[in-house]
């Protein structure tokens, strides 16, 4: 590890020279269970930790900011437990009008959940809260972080248009070498042309921003449900329309949804709303989804959270949630308290949670009894 950070030091020095703004940073974040059970109340409450994430980031852009790029090399992540890059492109706008993006960004290029995806925990991930990022992605899709070209148009104030050749793997986890270097035949039912582009269109205007997007080739199971699909002859896609209302101050509203196009199946559909309202010291953002498919169990979701401020630099957030899934319910409350410090942050919470799966995609899990858990994270940026 000290071999790579001084070659990304020494890779910064000589960027320097050559770009006008050239940043290099990095994070790191470890975490710690106070106790926690998981496994009913015959087995003893367990501790330990781990590191979350930790990082180091270099980029930058050339003196007329018309190329630039971006890596970021991580420890580990849900991908896989090796040293590797999270984020790794180059752009370039040949014209004020046009962008043209390569490489791979697992944060995710041209989203469209707004505040109900990865923003909705002001960016904390699952150690601490239920943040179901895939599943509001499936119900407002955008999101693009497998590997490939992108070209991104402004033909006018307030209107991007985005068209993506995703040439990696398409299911996840998309960022493996042997995913990103994968090579896809050009056409053919399971080809690139027509199956697999993407395109995603934005519109803002004075009172909010409508988001139209078509994914082809979709992952071979959508997240959050137990409809499936495969690249073949059948899978058309992903279709999705969003609109994000902000004229209202101190709210944010979203409403849309998005429809799984596989001719021989019965049809996806996937629908959403959120709201943020946010006060003075005080707010509360809601949302809510559901996808149903023909005679298969619908499936219903959502959660609330107020938070408020609890001193300089301190928050308390309360996050409640409830999953139903035909006549099976799981429900979690999860209250946790976030502590800003120069240059990083200490968070500390408490999960309970009842027949439904802690972190990752939303799943009723079956184990119909209380689990809990008292995580601890301390984080720093540097």
């Amino acid at each position: 590890m000290k071999k790579i950070i001084a070659i990304s030091v020494m890779f910064a020095l000589i960027a320097g020279a050559v770009f006008a703004d050239t940043a290099i940073g990095g994070a790191v974040e470890t975490r710690f269970s106070l106790a926690k059970q998981t496994g009913g109340e015959k087995d003893d409450p367990v501790m330990g930790g781990s590191i979350g994430a930790a990082q180091i980031q270099l980029s930058g852009s050339n003196t007329e900011g018309t190329l630039g790029g971006l890596f970021r090399l991580r420890n580990t992540d849900i991908v896989r437990s090796a040293t590797w890059y999270h984020r790794v492109f180059v752009w370039w706008k040949p014209i004020e009008q046009v962008k043209i993006f390569l490489g791979i960004d697992n944060d995710g290029l041209f989203d469209t959940a707004d505040f109900l995806g990865w923003s909705f925990h002001a960016g904390d991930n699952d150690y601490l809260f239920n943040h179901h990022w895939d599943f509001w992605r499936q119900v407002f899709p955008g999101n693009w972080d497998g590997f490939g070209l992108a070209f991104s148009f402004y033909p006018m104030p307030g209107l991007d248009l985005n068209l993506v050749l995703p040439t990696g793997g398409i299911n996840w986890p998309q960022a493996t070498d042997a995913q990103v270097g994968k090579s896809q035949p050009i056409s053919g039912d399971t080809g690139m042309l027509p199956g697999r582009l993407r395109f995603s269109g934005n519109y803002s205007l004075d009172f909010g921003k409508i988001s139209f997007v078509y994914i082809g080739g979709v992952a071979a199971k959508e997240k959050g449900t137990a409809a499936a699909g495969s690249l073949d002859a059948d899978n058309n896609g992903l279709l999705g329309l969003s609109f994000l209302i902000t004229a209202i101050e101190g709210i944010q509203i979203k409403v849309g949804g998005s429809l799984g196009l596989n001719t021989d199946s019965d049809m996806l559909i996937n629908a959403g709303l959120g709201v943020a309202w946010a006060g003075d010291g005080f707010g509360v953002k809601f949302r809510a989804g559901l996808v149903t498919q023909g005679d298969a169990d619908m499936f219903i979701t959502g959660n609330i959270m107020p938070y408020f401020g609890a001193g300089e630099n301190a928050q308390v957030l309360v996050d409640i949630g409830v999953t139903s899934v035909g006549d099976s319910m799981g429900w979690y409350v999860t209250p946790a308290y976030r502590l800003g410090i120069d240059g990083g942050a200490f968070k500390i919470g408490i999960q309970l949670y009842n027949n439904i799966k802690l972190g990752g995609n939303i799943e009723i899990s079956g184990a119909d009894y209380v689990k809990w858990n008292i995580p601890m994270l301390l984080a720093f940026n540097f």
